[in-house]
Protein backbone atom coordinates (compact mmCIF):
# COMPACT_ATOMS: atom_id res chain seq x y z
CA UNK A 1 0.00 0.00 0.00
CA UNK A 2 1.21 3.66 -0.88
CA UNK A 3 2.77 5.53 1.59
CA UNK A 4 -0.22 7.59 3.61
CA UNK A 5 1.06 10.97 5.38
CA UNK A 6 -0.74 12.49 8.05
CA UNK A 7 -1.07 15.93 6.16
CA UNK A 8 -1.23 17.01 2.57
CA UNK A 9 -1.00 20.69 1.99
CA UNK A 10 -2.85 21.93 -1.28
CA UNK A 11 -1.14 25.20 -2.42
CA UNK A 12 -1.75 26.96 -5.48
CA UNK A 13 1.21 29.19 -6.69
CA UNK A 14 2.90 29.71 -3.32
CA UNK A 15 5.42 27.53 -1.33
CA UNK A 16 8.28 26.01 -1.59
CA UNK A 17 8.85 27.78 -5.52
CA UNK A 18 6.89 31.54 -4.24
CA UNK A 19 8.43 33.81 -2.05
CA UNK A 20 5.36 35.85 0.10
CA UNK A 21 3.44 35.88 3.66
CA UNK A 22 1.45 32.98 2.69
CA UNK A 23 4.44 30.73 1.86
CA UNK A 24 6.27 32.26 4.72
CA UNK A 25 3.37 30.92 6.72
CA UNK A 26 2.94 27.46 5.55
CA UNK A 27 6.79 26.42 5.80
CA UNK A 28 6.71 27.99 9.34
CA UNK A 29 3.41 25.89 10.37
CA UNK A 30 5.40 22.60 8.86
CA UNK A 31 8.95 23.62 10.58
CA UNK A 32 7.14 24.53 14.15
CA UNK A 33 5.00 20.71 14.06
CA UNK A 34 7.32 18.21 13.94
CA UNK A 35 5.00 15.40 15.19
CA UNK A 36 3.12 15.37 11.79
CA UNK A 37 4.38 14.03 8.70
CA UNK A 38 3.12 16.17 5.57
CA UNK A 39 3.22 15.88 1.80
CA UNK A 40 2.90 18.57 -0.69
CA UNK A 41 0.38 19.37 -3.54
CA UNK A 42 1.59 22.28 -5.42
CA UNK A 43 -0.78 23.58 -8.35
CA UNK A 44 1.66 25.71 -10.71
CA UNK A 45 0.69 27.01 -14.07
CA UNK A 46 3.62 25.61 -16.01
CA UNK A 47 6.97 23.75 -15.32
CA UNK A 48 8.88 26.43 -15.80
CA UNK A 49 7.75 27.70 -12.25
CA UNK A 50 9.31 24.76 -10.45
CA UNK A 51 12.60 25.48 -11.49
CA UNK A 52 14.15 26.74 -7.89
CA UNK A 53 12.78 25.73 -4.45
CA UNK A 54 12.92 29.01 -2.28
CA UNK A 55 12.62 27.40 0.91
CA UNK A 56 14.72 24.59 2.21
CA UNK A 57 12.17 21.78 2.77
CA UNK A 58 11.71 20.66 6.35
CA UNK A 59 12.55 16.89 7.17
CA UNK A 60 8.80 16.37 7.87
CA UNK A 61 7.68 16.58 4.12
CA UNK A 62 8.32 13.21 3.12
CA UNK A 63 6.58 14.05 -0.74
CA UNK A 64 5.99 16.56 -3.40
CA UNK A 65 3.31 16.40 -6.62
CA UNK A 66 3.19 19.36 -8.45
CA UNK A 67 0.24 19.94 -11.14
CA UNK A 68 0.89 22.02 -14.07
CA UNK A 69 -2.43 23.27 -14.86
CA UNK A 70 -1.37 24.90 -18.56
CA UNK A 71 0.87 22.62 -19.66
CA UNK A 72 -1.91 20.06 -21.45
CA UNK A 73 -1.75 18.04 -24.72
CA UNK A 74 -5.29 17.09 -25.94
CA UNK A 75 -5.18 13.20 -27.06
CA UNK A 76 -7.27 12.82 -30.09
CA UNK A 77 -8.69 8.71 -28.60
CA UNK A 78 -12.11 8.92 -28.81
CA UNK A 79 -14.21 7.12 -25.99
CA UNK A 80 -16.57 3.96 -27.04
CA UNK A 81 -20.35 5.38 -27.64
CA UNK A 82 -21.40 3.86 -24.55
CA UNK A 83 -19.31 5.02 -21.94
CA UNK A 84 -19.54 8.31 -23.90
CA UNK A 85 -23.24 8.37 -23.23
CA UNK A 86 -22.83 7.56 -19.85
CA UNK A 87 -20.75 10.19 -19.24
CA UNK A 88 -21.88 13.10 -21.04
CA UNK A 89 -25.20 12.05 -18.90
CA UNK A 90 -23.41 12.23 -16.05
CA UNK A 91 -21.83 15.94 -16.93
CA UNK A 92 -25.63 17.12 -18.14
CA UNK A 93 -26.45 16.32 -14.24
CA UNK A 94 -23.55 18.24 -12.84
CA UNK A 95 -24.33 21.17 -15.19
CA UNK A 96 -27.71 20.98 -14.50
CA UNK A 97 -27.19 21.50 -10.68
CA UNK A 98 -23.88 23.84 -11.07
CA UNK A 99 -26.16 26.77 -12.90
CA UNK A 100 -28.42 26.28 -9.63
CA UNK A 101 -25.33 26.17 -7.32
CA UNK A 102 -25.94 23.03 -6.19
CA UNK A 103 -22.79 20.85 -6.64
CA UNK A 104 -24.51 17.56 -5.20
CA UNK A 105 -23.16 15.56 -8.25
CA UNK A 106 -19.20 16.62 -8.17
CA UNK A 107 -18.24 13.06 -6.82
CA UNK A 108 -20.39 11.60 -9.95
CA UNK A 109 -18.09 14.34 -11.80
CA UNK A 110 -15.05 13.78 -10.16
CA UNK A 111 -15.25 9.78 -10.67
CA UNK A 112 -16.31 9.99 -14.64
CA UNK A 113 -13.58 12.48 -15.54
CA UNK A 114 -11.04 12.02 -12.97
CA UNK A 115 -10.09 8.02 -12.73
CA UNK A 116 -7.45 6.12 -14.25
CA UNK A 117 -9.80 5.11 -16.95
CA UNK A 118 -12.21 7.68 -17.37
CA UNK A 119 -15.42 7.57 -19.28
CA UNK A 120 -14.57 10.24 -21.31
CA UNK A 121 -11.43 11.14 -23.29
CA UNK A 122 -10.01 14.69 -23.98
CA UNK A 123 -11.49 14.30 -27.89
CA UNK A 124 -14.94 13.35 -26.36
CA UNK A 125 -14.31 16.65 -24.18
CA UNK A 126 -13.42 19.49 -26.44
CA UNK A 127 -14.45 18.31 -29.94
CA UNK A 128 -17.50 15.96 -29.64
CA UNK A 129 -21.16 16.62 -30.93
CA UNK A 130 -22.11 16.36 -27.37
CA UNK A 131 -20.12 18.34 -25.95
CA UNK A 132 -21.19 21.18 -28.61
CA UNK A 133 -24.71 20.57 -27.76
CA UNK A 134 -23.45 20.92 -24.15
CA UNK A 135 -21.97 24.43 -25.59
CA UNK A 136 -24.84 25.39 -27.86
CA UNK A 137 -27.78 24.55 -24.82
CA UNK A 138 -26.35 27.30 -22.47
CA UNK A 139 -25.14 29.58 -24.88
CA UNK A 140 -29.29 29.82 -26.26
CA UNK A 141 -29.79 29.89 -22.81
CA UNK A 142 -27.70 32.31 -21.58
CA UNK A 143 -29.39 34.60 -24.17
CA UNK A 144 -26.18 36.52 -24.77
CA UNK A 145 -25.27 38.29 -28.46
CA UNK A 146 -21.41 37.91 -27.35
CA UNK A 147 -20.24 35.85 -30.25
CA UNK A 148 -20.41 31.77 -29.86
CA UNK A 149 -16.42 31.11 -30.52
CA UNK A 150 -15.78 33.18 -27.85
CA UNK A 151 -17.51 30.82 -25.77
CA UNK A 152 -16.03 27.63 -27.19
CA UNK A 153 -12.95 29.05 -26.26
CA UNK A 154 -13.19 30.35 -23.00
CA UNK A 155 -15.19 27.33 -22.19
CA UNK A 156 -12.29 24.94 -23.46
CA UNK A 157 -9.76 27.31 -21.51
CA UNK A 158 -11.61 27.21 -18.06
CA UNK A 159 -11.84 23.13 -18.67
CA UNK A 160 -7.90 22.51 -18.97
CA UNK A 161 -7.21 23.12 -15.60
CA UNK A 162 -9.85 21.66 -14.16
CA UNK A 163 -8.85 18.65 -16.33
CA UNK A 164 -5.25 18.19 -15.02
CA UNK A 165 -6.21 18.59 -11.46
CA UNK A 166 -8.81 15.54 -11.82
CA UNK A 167 -5.99 13.62 -13.17
CA UNK A 168 -3.23 14.36 -11.50
CA UNK A 169 -1.53 12.27 -9.14
CA UNK A 170 -2.39 13.05 -5.29
CA UNK A 171 -0.67 12.27 -2.58
CA UNK A 172 -2.61 9.98 0.08
CA UNK A 173 -3.06 11.76 3.41
CA UNK A 174 -5.42 11.57 6.25
CA UNK A 175 -6.12 15.22 6.43
CA UNK A 176 -6.13 17.82 3.29
CA UNK A 177 -5.40 21.48 4.07
CA UNK A 178 -6.37 23.64 1.07
CA UNK A 179 -4.75 26.80 1.97
CA UNK A 180 -7.17 28.47 -0.12
CA UNK A 181 -10.17 28.17 -2.61
CA UNK A 182 -9.80 28.11 -5.97
CA UNK A 183 -7.62 25.22 -8.01
CA UNK A 184 -6.57 24.22 -4.35
CA UNK A 185 -10.13 23.50 -3.26
CA UNK A 186 -10.83 21.72 -6.17
CA UNK A 187 -7.80 19.21 -5.73
CA UNK A 188 -8.74 19.18 -2.13
CA UNK A 189 -12.44 18.54 -3.04
CA UNK A 190 -10.90 15.85 -5.45
CA UNK A 191 -8.76 14.01 -3.31
CA UNK A 192 -11.93 13.66 -0.80
CA UNK A 193 -13.94 11.63 -3.19
CA UNK A 194 -10.93 9.75 -4.49
CA UNK A 195 -10.08 8.94 -0.89
CA UNK A 196 -13.16 8.99 1.15
CA UNK A 197 -11.47 8.02 4.28
CA UNK A 198 -9.92 11.25 4.71
CA UNK A 199 -10.84 14.44 6.01
CA UNK A 200 -10.60 18.31 4.84
CA UNK A 201 -9.97 21.63 6.03
CA UNK A 202 -9.56 24.95 4.69
CA UNK A 203 -7.59 28.10 5.36
CA UNK A 204 -8.30 31.48 3.22
CA UNK A 205 -5.81 33.90 4.20
CA UNK A 206 -6.94 36.44 1.78
CA UNK A 207 -10.89 35.70 0.20
CA UNK A 208 -10.05 33.78 -3.28
CA UNK A 209 -12.97 35.12 -4.86
CA UNK A 210 -12.13 38.83 -3.87
CA UNK A 211 -8.47 38.65 -5.02
CA UNK A 212 -9.55 36.82 -8.53
CA UNK A 213 -12.21 39.59 -9.36
CA UNK A 214 -9.62 42.32 -9.15
CA UNK A 215 -6.90 40.34 -11.57
CA UNK A 216 -10.59 39.95 -14.41
CA UNK A 217 -11.09 43.45 -14.23
CA UNK A 218 -7.73 43.91 -15.66
CA UNK A 219 -8.22 41.41 -18.07
CA UNK A 220 -8.37 43.14 -21.55
CA UNK A 221 -7.85 40.18 -23.63
CA UNK A 222 -11.43 38.86 -22.48
CA UNK A 223 -14.20 39.93 -24.82
CA UNK A 224 -16.16 42.57 -24.23
CA UNK A 225 -19.58 43.47 -25.96
CA UNK A 226 -19.47 46.96 -24.56
CA UNK A 227 -15.82 47.83 -26.15
CA UNK A 228 -17.63 50.19 -28.74
CA UNK A 229 -20.71 51.37 -27.16
CA UNK A 230 -21.54 52.94 -24.14
CA UNK A 231 -21.19 51.04 -21.08
CA UNK A 232 -24.57 50.61 -18.30
CA UNK A 233 -22.99 51.92 -14.91
CA UNK A 234 -21.45 49.38 -12.83
CA UNK A 235 -21.94 46.53 -15.84
CA UNK A 236 -19.16 43.97 -16.45
CA UNK A 237 -18.78 42.25 -19.70
CA UNK A 238 -20.15 38.85 -20.12
CA UNK A 239 -17.26 37.06 -19.93
CA UNK A 240 -15.84 38.73 -16.79
CA UNK A 241 -18.93 38.09 -15.02
CA UNK A 242 -18.95 34.23 -16.31
CA UNK A 243 -15.22 34.14 -15.03
CA UNK A 244 -16.07 35.67 -11.67
CA UNK A 245 -19.44 33.13 -11.50
CA UNK A 246 -16.81 30.22 -12.19
CA UNK A 247 -14.13 31.00 -9.36
CA UNK A 248 -17.32 31.73 -6.64
CA UNK A 249 -18.56 27.57 -7.51
CA UNK A 250 -15.19 26.45 -7.05
CA UNK A 251 -15.26 28.47 -3.55
CA UNK A 252 -18.99 26.40 -2.83
CA UNK A 253 -17.73 23.18 -3.79
CA UNK A 254 -14.93 23.01 -0.98
CA UNK A 255 -17.05 25.45 1.75
CA UNK A 256 -19.11 22.35 1.33
CA UNK A 257 -17.12 19.53 1.79
CA UNK A 258 -14.56 20.68 4.22
CA UNK A 259 -14.97 19.94 8.01
CA UNK A 260 -13.58 23.12 8.65
CA UNK A 261 -12.92 26.61 7.29
CA UNK A 262 -10.21 28.75 8.87
CA UNK A 263 -9.47 32.71 7.88
CA UNK A 264 -7.74 35.24 9.69
CA UNK A 265 -10.11 38.03 10.92
CA UNK A 266 -13.66 38.64 11.20
CA UNK A 267 -14.26 40.80 7.80
CA UNK A 268 -13.39 37.45 5.95
CA UNK A 269 -15.68 35.48 8.08
CA UNK A 270 -18.47 37.20 7.26
CA UNK A 271 -17.41 37.19 3.60
CA UNK A 272 -17.14 33.24 3.62
CA UNK A 273 -20.40 33.20 5.53
CA UNK A 274 -22.09 35.43 2.57
CA UNK A 275 -20.65 32.90 0.12
CA UNK A 276 -22.63 30.00 1.27
CA UNK A 277 -20.18 28.80 3.99
CA UNK A 278 -21.93 26.91 6.93
CA UNK A 279 -21.06 29.67 9.87
CA UNK A 280 -20.55 26.50 12.24
CA UNK A 281 -17.69 25.33 10.19
CA UNK A 282 -16.22 28.66 10.71
CA UNK A 283 -13.31 29.65 12.79
CA UNK A 284 -10.57 32.57 13.32
CA UNK A 285 -6.93 32.08 13.64
CA UNK A 286 -5.09 34.85 13.29
CA UNK A 287 -1.56 35.51 11.77
CA UNK A 288 1.32 36.00 14.14
CA UNK A 289 5.13 36.20 14.13
CA UNK A 290 7.58 35.54 16.79
CA UNK A 291 7.95 37.80 19.59
CA UNK A 292 11.41 38.66 20.44
CA UNK A 293 11.78 40.83 23.65
CA UNK A 294 15.06 41.76 22.74
CA UNK A 295 14.33 43.10 19.33
CA UNK A 296 12.23 45.74 20.46
CA UNK A 297 13.39 49.29 21.16
CA UNK A 298 11.66 52.01 22.34
CA UNK A 299 11.01 54.45 19.60
CA UNK A 300 11.34 58.08 19.66
CA UNK A 301 9.69 61.30 17.44
CA UNK A 302 10.85 62.19 14.39
CA UNK A 303 11.45 65.83 14.87
CA UNK A 304 14.99 65.78 15.17
CA UNK A 305 16.20 63.41 12.51
CA UNK A 306 18.24 64.22 10.36
CA UNK A 307 16.80 61.39 7.55
CA UNK A 308 13.41 60.40 7.83
CA UNK A 309 13.09 56.41 6.16
CA UNK A 310 9.53 55.29 4.76
CA UNK A 311 9.62 52.19 3.55
CA UNK A 312 6.78 49.69 1.43
CA UNK A 313 7.68 46.36 1.83
CA UNK A 314 6.01 44.62 -0.91
CA UNK A 315 6.14 42.64 -4.17
CA UNK A 316 6.36 45.49 -6.95
CA UNK A 317 3.26 44.21 -8.86
CA UNK A 318 -0.12 45.82 -9.27
CA UNK A 319 -2.08 44.70 -6.11
CA UNK A 320 0.70 46.23 -4.18
CA UNK A 321 -0.27 49.52 -5.97
CA UNK A 322 3.35 51.01 -5.93
CA UNK A 323 2.02 53.65 -8.28
CA UNK A 324 0.26 55.43 -5.41
CA UNK A 325 3.29 55.06 -2.89
CA UNK A 326 5.34 57.42 -5.59
CA UNK A 327 2.84 59.87 -6.13
CA UNK A 328 2.64 60.35 -1.72
CA UNK A 329 6.42 59.82 -1.58
CA UNK A 330 6.77 62.81 -4.42
CA UNK A 331 4.30 65.14 -1.88
CA UNK A 332 6.35 64.08 1.32
CA UNK A 333 9.75 64.75 -0.33
CA UNK A 334 9.14 67.89 -2.01
CA UNK A 335 7.05 69.32 1.80
CA UNK A 336 10.54 67.90 3.94
CA UNK A 337 13.89 67.38 2.30
CA UNK A 338 14.74 64.86 5.11
CA UNK A 339 12.56 62.28 3.65
CA UNK A 340 13.69 58.90 1.78
CA UNK A 341 11.16 56.47 0.32
CA UNK A 342 12.23 52.96 -0.20
CA UNK A 343 10.18 50.17 -1.92
CA UNK A 344 11.72 46.69 -0.51
CA UNK A 345 10.71 43.87 -2.54
CA UNK A 346 10.62 41.73 -5.56
CA UNK A 347 10.86 43.54 -8.89
CA UNK A 348 10.69 40.72 -10.85
CA UNK A 349 7.40 39.41 -10.44
CA UNK A 350 5.31 41.99 -12.97
CA UNK A 351 8.62 43.44 -14.84
CA UNK A 352 6.46 45.93 -17.22
CA UNK A 353 4.66 46.96 -14.05
CA UNK A 354 8.22 47.60 -12.16
CA UNK A 355 8.97 49.41 -15.45
CA UNK A 356 5.63 51.25 -15.32
CA UNK A 357 6.94 52.51 -11.47
CA UNK A 358 10.27 53.33 -13.01
CA UNK A 359 9.35 55.58 -15.08
CA UNK A 360 6.55 57.31 -12.91
CA UNK A 361 9.65 57.86 -10.39
CA UNK A 362 11.47 59.39 -12.84
CA UNK A 363 9.01 61.60 -14.49
CA UNK A 364 8.26 63.05 -11.09
CA UNK A 365 12.05 63.79 -10.85
CA UNK A 366 12.69 61.65 -7.02
CA UNK A 367 15.30 59.22 -8.01
CA UNK A 368 17.30 60.03 -5.38
CA UNK A 369 15.17 59.96 -2.85
CA UNK A 370 13.06 57.44 -3.97
CA UNK A 371 14.86 53.84 -4.09
CA UNK A 372 13.90 50.42 -4.83
CA UNK A 373 16.06 48.39 -2.79
CA UNK A 374 14.73 44.50 -4.49
CA UNK A 375 14.54 41.37 -2.32
CA UNK A 376 16.75 41.91 1.01
CA UNK A 377 17.17 40.50 4.56
CA UNK A 378 14.42 42.51 6.23
CA UNK A 379 16.22 41.96 9.44
CA UNK A 380 18.96 44.40 8.18
CA UNK A 381 16.53 47.34 7.28
CA UNK A 382 13.68 47.18 9.86
CA UNK A 383 16.15 49.60 12.19
CA UNK A 384 16.72 52.16 9.88
CA UNK A 385 12.86 52.25 8.98
CA UNK A 386 10.66 55.16 10.88
CA UNK A 387 7.51 54.50 8.92
CA UNK A 388 5.91 51.28 6.85
CA UNK A 389 3.78 51.94 4.49
CA UNK A 390 0.93 49.50 2.24
CA UNK A 391 -0.72 50.92 -0.37
CA UNK A 392 -2.22 47.92 -1.26
CA UNK A 393 -6.22 47.44 -3.05
CA UNK A 394 -6.64 43.90 -1.36
CA UNK A 395 -4.41 42.21 1.51
CA UNK A 396 -5.37 39.32 3.70
CA UNK A 397 -3.10 39.72 7.22
CA UNK A 398 0.11 41.38 6.13
CA UNK A 399 2.88 40.19 7.77
CA UNK A 400 4.86 42.97 7.09
CA UNK A 401 2.50 44.77 10.03
CA UNK A 402 3.19 42.71 12.60
CA UNK A 403 6.80 43.05 11.65
CA UNK A 404 6.64 46.61 11.76
CA UNK A 405 5.16 46.29 15.17
CA UNK A 406 8.18 43.61 16.86
CA UNK A 407 10.27 46.82 15.53
CA UNK A 408 7.82 49.43 16.96
CA UNK A 409 7.70 51.30 13.72
CA UNK A 410 4.09 52.61 13.48
CA UNK A 411 2.19 51.75 10.01
CA UNK A 412 0.22 53.23 7.43
CA UNK A 413 -2.33 51.20 5.27
CA UNK A 414 -4.70 51.34 3.29
CA UNK A 415 -7.90 49.70 4.76
CA UNK A 416 -8.09 46.35 3.48
CA UNK A 417 -8.22 42.82 4.89
CA UNK A 418 -6.86 43.13 8.67
CA UNK A 419 -5.25 45.79 8.80
CA UNK A 420 -8.12 48.20 10.29
CA UNK A 421 -8.40 45.38 13.24
CA UNK A 422 -4.23 45.47 13.41
CA UNK A 423 -3.61 49.32 13.60
CA UNK A 424 -6.84 49.87 15.50
CA UNK A 425 -7.89 46.89 17.85
CA UNK A 426 -9.87 43.74 17.16
CA UNK A 427 -11.92 43.91 19.86
CA UNK A 428 -12.59 46.26 22.36
CA UNK A 429 -9.36 45.14 25.18
CA UNK A 430 -7.39 45.24 21.35
CA UNK A 431 -9.13 48.75 21.55
CA UNK A 432 -8.20 49.74 24.86
CA UNK A 433 -4.02 49.61 23.57
CA UNK A 434 -4.57 52.79 21.02
CA UNK A 435 -4.08 52.95 17.22
CA UNK A 436 -0.77 51.61 15.86
CA UNK A 437 -1.20 53.71 12.81
CA UNK A 438 -3.85 55.07 10.59
CA UNK A 439 -5.70 53.25 7.90
CA UNK A 440 -6.56 54.95 4.81
CA UNK A 441 -8.31 54.82 1.91
CA UNK A 442 -7.05 52.87 -1.44
CA UNK A 443 -5.55 54.37 -4.45
CA UNK A 444 -4.96 57.81 -2.14
CA UNK A 445 -1.66 59.52 -2.74
CA UNK A 446 -2.73 62.83 -1.20
CA UNK A 447 -4.49 60.87 1.90
CA UNK A 448 -1.95 58.66 2.08
CA UNK A 449 1.13 61.68 2.27
CA UNK A 450 -1.22 63.65 4.65
CA UNK A 451 -1.22 60.13 7.03
CA UNK A 452 2.50 59.71 6.97
CA UNK A 453 3.21 63.38 7.67
CA UNK A 454 0.90 63.44 10.23
CA UNK A 455 3.22 60.95 12.28
CA UNK A 456 6.52 62.89 11.50
CA UNK A 457 5.36 66.30 12.38
CA UNK A 458 3.95 64.54 16.08
CA UNK A 459 6.53 63.35 18.30
CA UNK A 460 3.71 62.38 21.11
CA UNK A 461 1.32 60.62 18.33
CA UNK A 462 4.31 58.63 17.02
CA UNK A 463 5.88 57.34 19.99
CA UNK A 464 2.32 56.41 21.29
CA UNK A 465 1.99 54.08 17.66
CA UNK A 466 4.79 52.41 18.33
CA UNK A 467 4.51 50.93 21.99
CA UNK A 468 0.76 50.16 20.58
CA UNK A 469 2.17 48.06 18.48
CA UNK A 470 4.09 46.05 20.16
CA UNK A 471 2.18 45.67 22.83
CA UNK A 472 -0.78 44.91 20.28
CA UNK A 473 1.71 42.21 18.58
CA UNK A 474 2.24 40.43 22.67
CA UNK A 475 -0.80 40.46 23.76
CA UNK A 476 -2.76 39.09 20.48
CA UNK A 477 -0.56 37.61 17.71
CA UNK A 478 2.47 35.73 19.11
CA UNK A 479 3.15 33.26 16.59
CA UNK A 480 3.38 30.00 19.08
CA UNK A 481 -0.16 30.77 19.75
CA UNK A 482 -0.78 30.36 15.90
CA UNK A 483 0.99 27.01 15.97
CA UNK A 484 -0.53 25.83 18.99
CA UNK A 485 -4.25 26.65 17.51
CA UNK A 486 -3.27 24.62 14.40
CA UNK A 487 -1.68 21.54 16.40
CA UNK A 488 -5.25 21.42 17.76
CA UNK A 489 -6.82 21.58 14.50
CA UNK A 490 -5.24 19.14 12.65
CA UNK A 491 -5.82 16.89 15.67
CA UNK A 492 -9.40 16.90 15.98
CA UNK A 493 -9.54 16.40 12.36
CA UNK A 494 -7.83 13.38 11.89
Amino acid sequence: MAFVSDICLVLEGTYPYVTGGVSSWVHGVIKSLPEFNFSLLVILPDVEYAAEKKYEIPDNVSEIHEVFIHDYQIQTIKSDKARRREGFQIIQKFLDGFFKNDFSHFPELVKCLGSDNPMLSDHDIFYSRESWDIMMARYLEDETDVPFNEMVWNFRFSLIPILKILRCKIPRARLYHAVSTGYAGIAASVALVKHPWSSIILTEHGIYTNERRIEIAQMNWLFDEYASNERPDHEQSFFKKWWNALFKSYSSIIYNMADQIITLYEGNRTLQISDGADPEKCILIPNGISVDNDEFKTRKGLSTKDKVVIALVGRVVQIKDIKTFIQASKILISKDTRIECWVIGPTDEEPEYFGDCVIMQSLLGITESFIFKGRVNMKDYYPDIDILVLTSISEAMPLVILEAHAYGIPTVATDVGACHEMLNGQNEQDRELGPSGIVTEIAAPEATAKAIYSLIESDEFYEQCSLSGWKRLVQFYDIDNVYAEYRNVYRRNL
